[in-house]
């Protein structure tokens, strides 16, 4: 609370202390109402939270034709009613109850024309109503197992690259395959993998396909001041998201085939020259971001993040330092967590990191239930449930 605050509180306190037994209920009702007005409303980090994990998804029925799908957007001017339409993608037309993406209707439009020019070739199959309009997409049966979906989806892509097709989506092409998993009910008692296919990483936005990452957030707390502080970079000005960003220390996504923990060693080394041994034997894993995310074109970005700490050492013996191989990053530099928060309050933060950055205040007990009054409306954000399928 504030100086001028606590002041004026206790200015109101000791006049009700004062005001006389016998003094009518509306005197002592007002004077009440004055002291709880007298004192300026806690701001809250919700605002920034939920323009960052600004998506809601469906939540089905999904084998029920007539249901209407849309996605809600918290930081969007247009209503709920007026949201674009969106189709369920299964994985194989036997699996109506179980998407594994969500298709806005530009990217439907460019299926339903390679279906109809497919023919029986078509890599795709369509759910009708009555009316012939199509209500959800699924892999045709043809293309029923990993490889052959795998095969199909980099074809479909990479003929849509070439033909100009999503140029804002598929010019960020990485040749990084990433993952897309088959639905929990689907898998069979004694499967050895839960892969359904491989996906060209730019891609998965086309189709609302979860992107696995690692976030990570190095620090140590100085023996002088008790302070901690974090190893915060800037993003390379050349990146084509988020360029001079500030960030976590290190972050990257879940190739096809690699651990949470593969990965982050991996992105540390990569991101930040830090010594994979050092890396190994010093990590904590501190739980998971889910960041349902719409960006300001309005694709679909599902992401799951493992999160992830590292105390280094206070002396800088071991520190992350840019890699001009790798790019990702301009510079480190060291900041305290108020610092940081003030940088993210301002908007100064990639939208994923600074959600790592509030889960890791929750934890250091800097957001508490006492300096936000949105506490529990934060820690839910943070949360949220996903209808597509996990590991």
């Amino acid at each position: 609370m504030r100086l001028g605050a606590s002041h004026c509180f206790a200015r109101h306190a000791q006049a009700f202390r004062w005001l006389p037994h016998n003094a009518p209920k509306t005197s002592r009702r007002a004077l009440l109402r004055s002291m709880t007005t007298a004192v300026p409303p806690q701001s809250s980090v919700l605002p920034l939270v939920l323009s960052s994990i600004n998506l809601a998804l469906p939540s089905g029925p999904f084998d029920d034709p007539t249901t209407t799908h849309r996605a809600s957007c918290h930081a969007s001017s247009v209503s709920a009613a007026e949201e674009e339409r969106l189709l369920p993608m299964f994985l194989h037309s036997s699996l109506p109850k179980s998407p594994i993406g969500f298709l806005r209707p530009k990217v439907v439009e460019a299926i339903l024309r390679d279906h109809e020019q497919s023919g029986k070739n078509s890599i795709w199959n369509v759910f009708r109503r009555p009316d012939d309009s199509a209500w959800a997409i699924a892999f045709a049966d043809h293309i029923a197992d990993f490889k052959a979906r795998s095969q199909a989806m980099s074809t479909c892509l990479k003929t849509w690259r070439d033909e100009g097709s999503f140029p804002d989506i598929l010019r960020g092409w990485s040749n990084e395959i990433y993952p897309v998993y088959t639905p929990q009910r689907c898998r069979p008692k004694n499967h050895t993998s839960a892969y359904a296919f491989g996906i060209e990483r730019a891609a998965l936005p086309l189709f609302g396909f979860v992107n696995f990452g690692c976030l990570l957030t190095a620090f140590y707390d100085c023996p002088r001041t008790g302070r901690t502080m974090l190893w915060i970079p800037r993003r390379s000005l050349s990146k084509s998201t988020w360029p001079g960003r500030y960030d976590c220390t290190v972050g990257g996504g879940m190739a096809l085939g690699e651990t949470p923990n593969d990965t982050i060693i991996r992105e540390c080394a990569e991101e930040a020259s830090l010594p994979p041994s050092f890396v190994q034997a010093n990590l904590r894993s501190t739980g998971v971001l889910t960041f349902m995310n719409r960006s300001p074109s309005r694709w679909i970005l599902p992401g799951i993040y493992y999160l992830y700490e590292l105390r280094l050492p206070s002396n800088g013996s071991i520190q992350p330092r840019t890699n001009i191989e790798d790019g990702e990053v301009d510079s480190f530099g060291l900041m305290s967590v108020d610092e940081a928060m003030r940088l993210l309050m301002n908007g100064e933060f990639k939208p994923s990191s600074a959600m790592a950055l509030v889960d890791l205040c929750i934890r250091r007990g800097v957001i508490t239930p006492e300096s936000d009054p949105r506490y529990l409306d934060i820690c839910m954000a943070l949360r949220r449930p996903v209808v597509l399928p996990l590991p």
